[in-house]
């Protein structure tokens, strides 16, 4: 009988973590779903103001949101990526986003350190840069900004994000 319940109870166990990595892997999906349309919208409002005023930047616009499409749509699946990979989508990203608010934004981006051939989890870093902008810039009138740093340490990194919008007090 103790046999039979020690059996029992590795079953349970096995399928309480399994129960546990899907309602990861679903919390996951919903983020990613969730960031895309917000950013695909915007993205093209930009592209299609650009294109009215028969800009010059359109084409390289177009070719940045459509790297940034692909990696969502296709890289993300994986376990992990290429940190230089996430970073060249945030770049991408952020160009998209000056385009989209002109002199009203000053941008600062800084990456510090080796990061080649590192691994992270896919879309760690994009949602929090898309809420910089969401909630930084979006609401300001003027002189909106917007500074991202990525310091590469031997044993970690550190990604801080600071914008312009003003501490909300409790």
């Amino acid at each position: 009988i103790t046999l039979k319940l020690l059996i029992s109870w590795n079953k349970r166990q096995k399928d309480i973590q399994e129960i546990s990595r899907q309602k990861l892997e679903a919390e996951l999906k919903m983020l990613r779903s969730q960031i895309q349309p917000h950013f695909l919208f915007n993205s093209l409002n930009s592209i299609y103001a650009l294109s009215m005023k028969k800009s010059d930047d359109t084409p390289d616009m177009i070719i940045k949101l459509s790297g940034i499409l692909d990696y969502l749509l296709y890289e993300c699946d994986a376990e992990n990526v290429l940190l230089e990979k996430e970073i060249e989508v945030i770049k991408n990203y952020i160009e998209l986003q000056q385009v989209r608010f002109g002199d009203k934004l000053k941008m600062n981006f800084d990456a510090q350190g080796d990061t080649s051939n590192l691994k992270i989890a896919p879309m760690l870093f994009l949602p929090l840069v898309e809420n910089s902008f969401k909630h930084g810039v979006d609401r300001k009138k003027e002189n909106a900004w917007v500074n991202i740093r990525l310091k590469m340490f031997p044993d970690g990194l550190e990604f801080k994000i600071s914008n312009s919008n003003q501490e909300i007090k409790k």
